[in-house]
């Protein structure tokens, strides 16, 4: 929004989407702005100042008007392309985020009030910091392990952070003679890692990373496996992230790392700052928004520009997902939120799903998903079932 008219316009948009006469044009217009995060957070501050002019509380029936509409008018369009998009957006308590198109609970189906979330089993692993000696400990219990002697320090006051920045980098050193440790990250759990350096290592879910206790002076460089942001403080010296697929070289940027092992693609998306990434023999520079990706079967590379900020925001307790097979999706939920998933559903492979998800929140997940891609749930055993709608 760059002048007073353009902010008005806007301003006039999300109005009538609150109050439910906006048209599909203005729906879609408001859908396609709305995806931008700092037009979101705009959104936000609109919608809480509207309500309390309008003095009615956010369920009122204008509003839910409008996602019925919103509903209404996806579905219409989506019948009219052979590949569908389908957009689901979850209430996200933790992060305060509530969008427009969220799907309320005024639109699921009564039954699924008997489906009880406590049944549901979660991953038990714990997280585990393999130090150099090979004993092997749990960060979230407490324990006499954090000692200088044991080269860790943990934050009394957040147990899902180890520090490092209390050792003395030797400039003697050489990458062969360096200690190291490792962190492995189960389904369900994040952490985050201060290296010696004083980067900032924060680690997603089904994640592993490898690194020196203490950084020499030829190089930084760490190895990952799964999803990691890096906020890496400056230096003349290189930091290196080594994947399955590629190598990643800044000298004090912030960007995400993504190489899991069954999923086709591994990626980088750059936040701020000057990333360099190698593959097969090629390098490739990439700028701010910008997420470079390659894919394991074929090999192509591409680079294509997205919201960063909207895209790291895993790190955070939100996860953002874009444009991905329903499979595809509900194994991103399987990681995120430390839950065995079967799908028995027939959803088509060519359908592409949107969505947003509070870690904290995977009833109303469900919920959302259940409407949006016309399916239904239940829990056996522990597990969850995604099966067609009768």
């Amino acid at each position: 929004m760059q002048t007073r008219t353009s902010e008005e316009e806007i301003d006039l948009l999300i109005s009538r989407n609150l109050n439910g006469s906006a048209n599909p044009e203005e729906i879609e217009r408001l859908s396609v702005w709305i995806k931008n995060f700092d037009n979101e957070t705009y959104f936000e501050q609109y919608k809480k100042m509207w309500h309390v002019a309008q003095d009615m509380p956010a369920d009122d029936k204008h509003i839910k008007q409008s996602l019925l509409s919103f509903l209404q008018y996806t579905r219409a369009r989506e019948r009219r392309h052979n590949i569908r998009t389908r957009l689901i957006y979850v209430v996200s308590s933790a992060a305060s985020i509530i969008l427009l198109f969220g799907l309320y609970s005024i639109l699921i189906p009564k039954d699924y009030s008997s489906v009880s979330f406590s049944e549901l089993k979660y991953n038990s692993e714990s997280i585990k910091v393999e130090l150099s000696d090979g004993s092997i400990i749990n960060p979230l219990k407490k324990s006499p392990y954090y000692t200088k002697e044991k080269e860790i320090n943990l934050d009394s006051a957040n147990h899902r952070e180890i520090s490092y920045v209390s050792q003395k980098t030797s400039h003697s050193q050489k990458s062969e003679s360096l200690k190291y440790n490792s962190v492995s990250i189960p389904p369900g759990e994040r952490f985050a890692i201060v290296l010696s350096d004083g980067t900032k290592v924060y680690l997603n879910s089904n994640s592993y990373i490898r690194y020196p206790v203490s950084f020499g002076k030829e190089n930084r460089v760490v190895t990952l496996v799964g999803r990691a942001y890096f906020d890496v403080t400056k230096s003349d010296i290189p930091f290196i992230v080594n994947t399955p697929d590629m190598r990643v070289e800044v000298l004090g940027t912030s960007f995400d790392v993504e190489s899991n092992k069954n999923a086709i693609n591994s990626s980088v998306i750059l936040v701020e700052g000057s990333v360099k990434v190698f593959a097969d023999g090629q390098s490739k520079i990439i700028s701010p928004d910008e997420k470079y990706s390659i894919n394991r079967l074929d090999r192509e590379v591409s680079v294509s520009n997205v919201d960063s900020k909207t895209m790291t925001l895993w790190k955070k307790g939100i996860l953002v997902l874009t444009e991905l097979s329903f499979d595809s999706m509900l194994d991103n939920l399987r990681s995120w939120y430390g839950v065995e998933i079967i799908n028995i559903s027939s959803v088509s492979k060519a359908e592409k799903f949107y969505g947003k998800f509070d870690r904290e929140n995977i009833e109303e997940a469900m919920k959302t998903i259940a409407l949006s891609a016309k399916v239904r749930y239940r829990i056996d055993n522990g597990i969850l079932i995604v099966e067609d709608s009768k």
